[in-house]
């Protein structure tokens, strides 16, 4: 009995300090295999020399503990170099399951959380300024901002007669101050999405070539991975479970491993510079230059299901509702309309593409699509914002808003908030597209997308970046 009284004593020491081996003893069995190895190689040459292997053998007990130790010591070295921080910044909107059916808006939802649209606390008549970045080196905010967790993530692109490169940048959602900024070798148009602690966001615009996806510590700025490609990733990444999909123009869409960069799958589906809408393990987006058409990719392999050829460019991101996906397309570009303007808003049979509706517009639909109830809510190069019957493409509405538009709606409970091109944001009601209130931000076409969060909105108008709000 005192023996084993003594034993316990002696025992509990060691399971009181036992939860704090388990780490560094992961670490140590994973590199294990390869410090063998290495102990194997160094002993076999220490021990050819007859002085050093009579050492080792009058001393052998002595060894045996000191390469305990040592071992022990290189793993518990290995254990504390990694980064087990819980992520300082997560949005749980921008990672849903493969398996959700719904994309109604961009970057997925209405729930906030960087989506670019939210239901939330009405946003005042006239929303006072609460901050104004104006970058040094003139840069142009042509990225969508996300706020996430007191922080505001953005691209920016800077125009040089010598050279064009750019960056994404991290601000204090409260004051506007700068944490962080990391270049890029090309301008930003991509907006980014913020995951679990990182920042994900392309590279180029229009004829860019050899360009990056990068993958950022949403702390720092510091960069985790990038993903080089041959074209431009110009749209913005989606984000679906642990799988990061992109377009990078010419070069096709690719799926990448989240964590670590690795590519999955890469298919050539033509000219793509589409944000991907996700549904019920399908991937859907547009393709222009020649190769106008709707996609619908497999999640899984990258195999394509369909694809249905238009008379137009493909700009639109894809909304889903169930078993219907919405697009817009158009000619021109972002820059300017083309010389006879044409564009349409289509609704298509998720499972084979089977064309359910077309609704021909003035002028193209670049935007993002926002679904709500029954509604398409989208905006046209033609100044106008549109309100459709998702059962047959009817006009409900159309509302003025000054100038061409680009960037896509915020739906905040009744209100739709367009960032317009004559430098105003307005303010509709969503039953019938009456104008509540318009709010002039600057005086330079607001071509990003804005975005809510709580009762404050970001958005980048040329050179500004601001924050709207109390």
């Amino acid at each position: 009995m005192p023996l084993l009284i003594i034993l316990f004593l002696m025992t509990k020491p060691v399971l009181a300090v036992a939860p704090g081996l388990i780490g560094p003893l992961q670490a140590l069995l994973q590199m294990l295999p390869q410090m063998l190895a290495a102990l194997t190689a160094l002993l076999g040459g220490l021990l050819s020399n007859p002085y050093l292997r009579l050492l080792a053998r009058k001393h052998l007990k002595l060894l045996i503990l000191l390469a305990v130790l040592l071992l022990a010591s290189v793993g518990a070295l290995i254990y504390s170099a990694q980064d087990r921080r819980l992520p300082v910044l997560a949005t749980p909107s921008a990672t849903p399951p493969p398996s959700q059916q719904n994309w109604v808006a961009f970057r997925g939802s209405l729930d906030g959380g960087g989506s670019g649209a939210i239901d939330g606390r009405p946003l005042p008549a006239s929303p006072p300024t609460r901050w104004i970045h104006t970058d040094k080196d003139n840069a142009q905010y042509l990225s969508s901002p996300v706020a996430v967790n007191g922080r505001c993530f953005v691209g920016a692109s800077l125009f040089q007669s010598s050279n064009s490169f750019g960056a994404i940048e991290c601000f204090d959602t409260q004051d506007g101050k700068l944490i962080w900024r990391a270049l890029t070798r090309h301008p930003v148009f991509s907006s980014p999405v913020i995951s679990k602690g990182r920042v994900y966001c392309g590279e180029g615009l229009h004829e860019d070539n050899d360009c990056q996806l990068y993958c950022l510590d949403a702390q720092s700025g510091k960069t985790v991975f990038t993903i080089k490609t041959h074209g431009h990733v110009e749209a913005s990444p989606t984000l679906v479970g642990d799988k990061l999909l992109f377009s990078a123009g010419g070069e096709g869409f690719y799926c990448a491993q989240a964590q670590t960069g690795q590519v999955i799958w890469r298919t050539a589906c033509g000219h793509s510079d589409s944000s991907a809408a996700v549904a019920g393990g399908r991937v859907y987006i547009g393709t222009a230059y020649g190769d106008n058409a709707v996609v619908c990719l497999d999640l899984e392999s990258g195999r394509k299901l369909w694809s249905l050829a238009q008379d137009l460019p493909v700009w639109g991101h894809a909304a889903v509702a169930g078993e219907t996906v919405f697009v817009g397309l158009g000619n021109g570009t972002f820059g300017t309309s083309d010389a006879h303007p044409r564009g349409a808003a289509l609704a298509v049979r998720a499972s084979d593409g089977q064309l359910l509706w077309r609704r021909d517009l003035p002028d193209s639909v670049n935007t993002s699509l926002v679904l709500n109830q029954e509604r398409v809510l989208l905006g046209c190069r033609d100044g106008f914002a549109y309100c459709l019957d998702q059962r047959d493409g009817r006009i409900l509405w159309k509302a003025a808003c000054g100038a061409p538009l680009l960037s896509s709606l915020v739906l905040q409970d009744k209100t739709l908030l367009v960032a317009g091109g004559d430098g105003h944001l307005h303010a509709l009601e969503l039953e019938t597209g009456k104008e509540l209130w318009h709010y002039l931000i600057s005086d330079v076409p607001c071509e990003a997308s804005p975005m809510l969060n709580g009762d404050h909105l970001f958005l980048g108008c040329g050179s500004f970046l601001e924050c709207l709000g109390p």
